[in-house]
């Protein structure tokens, strides 16, 4: 659900839930450049097979599902040029029988829309897809074709149910999957630290467009938002007010050898 402006004027950070936290949606288009075309990509769509590849995830986070599609696009972009793609918010139904918001990432494949799901990998929306086709236009779609996706994976395959992530950790639990989160987002990132109380709480920072930022937590998820301001530091500390944490100061993390920082993480 969009949120005020945290700035109070244009280019400040709006956000949507994702996971247990919200996010704008993200621009696919900044996406391609940042694609290098493999060698050997293919762009004959003859001979392409009949579904886009699913391009498993070998790492995962909690409440990663925006940095999935994020790793997916970069991926299938790179290896399929001439198609498009971008991430998208649906609504998915938990175990616990709330809905909540979900990123997958929507693709065009051979003048076909197809979905793709960090679990349930990918499926047809039945709908077509060309090169002017607005992506937010088939959410809706997207959400049905998922849901169906999800039902007929735990069925046929028997594939439980997602579970749910964590709602506490502690902060060596976070920095863990803060930086298995810095070594697969697709662009350059930035781990944080913001002091919250007694403690301090490490995020990765990161900028996949311009006047574009976005913070991964966690327990929260991938924050993303419009946002003019440059200094990192003070978009993150902003960020981290908005999701509760007492925000008496953020520093940037040195690069030093990962035994020290996990050391850093439990003082």
């Amino acid at each position: 659900m969009p949120l005020p402006s945290i700035l109070g004027e244009p280019g400040g950070i709006r956000r949507s839930a994702l996971g247990a936290l919200a996010l704008a949606v993200v621009i696919s288009s900044a996406l391609a450049p940042r694609c290098s075309r493999a060698a050997g990509a293919v762009s004959d769509a003859t001979a392409a097979p009949l579904a886009p590849p699913s391009y498993p995830d070998a790492t995962r986070v909690p409440n990663g599902c925006h940095l999935s599609a994020l790793c997916y696009l970069a991926r299938y972009l790179s290896h399929f040029p001439v198609e498009r793609g971008e991430p998208v918010v649906i609504n998915m139904l938990n175990p616990d029988g709330f809905w909540r918001c979900h990123t997958i990432a929507l693709v065009s494949w051979q003048g076909a829309a197809w979905g793709r799901d960090e679990y349930y990998g990918v499926f047809a929306l039945g709908r077509s897809c060309g090169a002017r086709t607005d992506f937010s236009t088939l959410s809706a779609a997207a959400e049905k074709a998922y849901q169906r996706q999800a039902a007929r994976v735990i069925r046929l395959e028997g594939m439980p149910q997602r579970q749910e992530s964590p709602e506490e950790m502690s902060p060596g639990e976070i920095f863990r999957e803060v930086t298995l989160a810095a070594r697969i987002i697709p662009f350059p990132s930035t781990i944080f630290w913001v002091r919250n109380g007694r403690q301090e709480v490490p995020v990765v920072f990161f900028r996949p467009a311009d006047r574009q930022v976005a913070v991964y937590e966690p327990i929260h998820g991938t924050c993303l938002a419009q946002c003019a301001i440059r200094d990192d530091a003070k978009v993150v500390s902003l960020v981290a007010a908005r999701l509760g944490y007492q925000s008496a100061g953020v520093r940037r993390e040195l690069s030093v050898p990962s035994e020290t920082l996990l050391a850093s993480a439990t003082r």
